[in-house]
């Protein structure tokens, strides 16, 4: 069993706001606990599901692709600096494929009507687009559905 203080830290850690494995046990690593002490927190805290990669996945796709509308290409690599597994981005990505499509549609109709409302037009509203990580097929989708 952890230490009392390692495995209260972890809770204080956590509770503010959701982390990946990887950066809880930097962070107590960091923080001086034995690395057996974070090993048996870090056990502690996945049997009672407090740490959960794949759940914070699910919730960063949802918050970064929904409400925030971020390229796909963008949040993959977020979540592998975060330390979550390529397989588990992968089965998210596969799972919510249809919902994600949709999100990247709607926010780049979005980025176009604003890229328009400033004077820009064609080639310059695709580049600035791909700049900030959209595919260019998914931008023809919705310059054609138009």
């Amino acid at each position: 069993m952890a230490t009392p203080l390692c495995l209260d830290y972890a809770l204080h850690y956590i509770s503010r706001f959701p982390k990946t494995e990887r950066e809880l046990k930097i962070q107590l690593l960091q923080k001086g606990y034995l690395s057996a002490d974070v090993e048996n927190a870090m056990e502690f805290l996945k049997t009672k599901w407090f740490i959960d990669d794949r759940k914070f996945a699910e919730s960063y796709f949802r918050s970064e692709c929904t409400n925030k509308g971020k390229p796909l290409i963008r949040i993959i690599a977020k979540l592998q600096e975060k330390g979550v597994d390529k397989h588990i981005i992968h089965d998210v990505i596969k799972e919510s494929e249809e919902d994600i499509y949709e999100w990247i549609q709607e926010k780049i109709k979005k980025e176009i009507v604003t890229y328009k409302k400033r004077g820009e037009e064609g080639f310059d509203i695709i580049q600035k687009l791909m700049r900030k990580g959209y595919k260019l097929g998914d931008i023809k989708k919705v310059i054609e559905n138009k």
